[in-house]
């Protein structure tokens, strides 16, 4: 899979040369990925977890059974540091249903249902093919981050240096 060609955003070159309602566009461009990264990274560490919690499980680490442990493992890590941001009623841009696709050939819902008859050694590797794919969509994400505080950082300094209040209006 090809996450930056399906994440991409036509972005300047040089952000000095675009008007506010550009800048405007291309960070509001840039949200709607962080939204559909976000989606994808939310599924995959639920299913991160689930196998996490089924590894843990027969090592004996933790005690009980999966079904038991899953609201308490799915619960945790919910919401980062930092201030909450507001909610938002978005649905994911449809390219993010291309990442959870490849989540579902390496653990799909069906697996998840039977995890306990998979052998340790290939409950292993899917934990690990979904740490990669969880690694792969999270470095996306910080970069699409960047990018956006990037424009703000245009942005804000265009305030900063009297932009007219025309400027200022969306």
């Amino acid at each position: 899979m090809d996450l930056q060609a399906l994440i991409s955003v036509d972005e300047p070159d040089e952000l000095s040369s675009c008007s506010m309602p550009e800048l405007r566009a291309v960070r509001d461009a840039y949200q709607q990925v962080e939204n559909g990264l976000s989606y994808a990274r939310r599924m995959i560490q639920g299913r991160l977890d689930i196998v996490s919690i089924e590894l843990e499980r027969r090592d004996g680490s933790s005690g009980g059974d999966l079904v038991g442990q899953l609201s308490s493992a799915l619960a945790n890590n919910t919401r980062g540091p930092g201030m909450p941001r507001p909610p938002q009623d978005l649905e994911p841009p449809a390219w993010a249903n291309t990442i959870v696709e490849e989540l579902d050939t390496v653990v799909g819902p069906e697996d998840l249902a039977r995890l306990d008859s998979m052998d340790e050694a290939s409950l292993a590797s899917v934990a690990e093919r979904i740490g990669a794919l969880e690694q792969q969509v999270s470095s996306a994400r910080r970069d699409v981050h960047g990018r956006i505080d990037r424009i703000q950082d245009e942005l804000i300094g265009r305030y900063r240096d009297g932009a007219s209040v025309d400027d200022l209006l969306p």
